[in-house]
């Protein structure tokens, strides 16, 4: 399981991070199986770090225990707390009271939580969410794009399409969600993603991951703030991928751009193009012209990428 050791792998250097300690606890409550070899390659990881014993060598001792030995006492310390919080955590989602909002205002809009944490919805997001405890926040995104920008002290969960399960705290991020899946993008901080398979993951500042159904995800440095477009209105792209584009004007204009494998090829050319205050109509003609391709409307709000 390279995804989950990875995950572990972090979770060893800094056990005492409660992102990932939720991450983990998330992944242990899945299913016994993944609780079982989580905790065996933990202790297996506390059988190796022993530190070997030399009888022949006089050495003074000190009550100051050594960085292994302090980081051994965390990991320790840190399953338990893992293992309690699996429990925890489904204890906690068993009881959740949601509220729903579907933002139908024709505008942007947003909510503000106690603690200063902001959730901004773009025109016909829609999403679920428990704002109830304290230092808590949990949501669920059904459709369309949010953003959230979450403060130092506040632990979030979120849900989205496919089944994944995002974890973090005091981090930015935007998450766009459709009947496909979703696509999450980190401006600041870590996130933790975590599946029902072999598909446990952690992004980082200008980071995106591609959650699909019954597709392994996928993940990717981005150039530009590209998913963020609806958000800070920016139409001036200078060296950006066409596949960050492309994501930008459909954010932008409500409207999807479907890439079959025949022109993917188009979407890895560099464009330099200003769409600064284009209609939806001359944004498209530009980018034919740029992408030197179609885009075929095949229905309402629907275009496809054809070379032909």
């Amino acid at each position: 399981m390279p995804a989950i050791d990875e995950l572990i792998t972090h979770f060893i250097q800094s056990p005492h991070d409660p992102v990932l300690q939720e991450t983990i606890a998330v992944l242990v409550a899945e299913s016994p199986e993944k609780a079982r070899y989580v905790e065996e390659k933990l202790e297996a990881w506390l059988t190796v770090a022993q530190l070997p014993v030399t009888p022949a060598t006089t050495v003074k001792t000190s009550s100051t225990p050594s960085l292994l030995q302090s980081a051994k006492i965390w990991i320790a310390a840190a399953v338990l707390v893992v293992l309690v919080a699996g429990w925890f955590y489904f204890h906690q989602s068993s009881s959740r009271s949601l509220h729903t909002i579907v933002n139908n205002t024709g505008r942007i809009d947003s909510l503000r939580l106690p603690d200063g944490s902001c959730v901004i919805l773009n025109k016909n997001a829609a999403i679920s969410f428990d704002s109830s405890r304290r230092q808590s926040f949990y949501a669920e995104v059904s459709k369309g794009e949010v953003f959230f920008d979450m403060g130092r002290n506040t632990v979030c969960t979120i849900l989205v399409p496919g089944g994944f399960q995002l974890k973090t705290k005091a981090a930015a991020f935007h998450v766009h969600a459709s009947a496909n899946g979703s696509k999450v993008f980190v401006t600041r901080g870590k996130l933790g993603i975590a599946g029902k398979e072999r598909d446990t993951m952690m992004l980082s500042a200008y980071m995106q991951g591609t959650l699909e159904h019954r597709k392994t995800p996928a993940r990717k440095k981005l150039v530009s703030q590209s998913p963020l477009a609806w958000r800070t209105g920016e139409r001036v792209f200078r060296n950006v991928p066409a596949a960050e584009i492309l994501d930008a004007v459909c954010s932008i204009y409500g409207i999807q751009i479907t890439v079959p494998p025949s022109a993917e090829s188009r979407c890895e050319k560099k464009l330099t193009i200003n769409l600064h205050k284009k209609t939806e109509k001359e944004t498209i003609s530009l980018l034919q012209q740029s992408l030197s391709a179609h885009l075929v409307k095949d229905s309402t709000d629907v275009y496809y990428l054809t070379v032909k």
